[in-house]
């Protein structure tokens, strides 16, 4: 079992977990896993009209000379499309770090094709060294 697979079958899990404590509490049911849903193709496809967007507003920056403030919309980008595909294959996912776990999980299951240096951007060199680095 891969390190991606094994990292799902955790999101999913937590996600189960999170919404049984919502209902036990009586709150609004929300998680920071991965559930498992119906595929939906017009949610997909406003995940991308948000990418959209946001790349729109990163090249305005960069055009204006803020190469700096667009490295944001430019991330967001990308996550947003990380959430259309997800959205495509059936999943709600609650963090970043389990949206990555998906993608590499469905790379490996040949439903996607992404080049590995768009799982590289999003972590992070070493968590417990406090100073956020990405990996290069």
């Amino acid at each position: 079992m891969s390190q991606a697979s094994k990292h799902v079958g955790w999101c999913l899990r937590k996600a189960q977990k999170d919404i049984a404590e919502c209902e036990k509490l009586g709150k609004k049911p929300k998680h920071r896993g991965l559930m498992k849903v119906e595929s939906d193709m017009e949610e997909a496809k406003r995940h991308i009209a948000k990418a959209e967007h946001n790349l729109i507003i990163a090249e305005y920056l960069i055009n204006g000379g803020f190469t700096d403030a667009s490295v944001g919309n430019i991330f967001y980008t990308m996550y947003q499309c990380f959430l259309s595909i997800a959205t495509k294959f059936g999943y709600d996912t609650g963090n970043q770090t389990c949206t990555l776990a998906l993608m590499e999980y469905l790379k490996e299951q040949g439903k996607i094709n992404l080049d590995d240096k768009f799982f590289k951007y999003f972590k992070y060199e070493d968590e417990g060294d406090g100073k956020g680095r990405k990996k290069k």
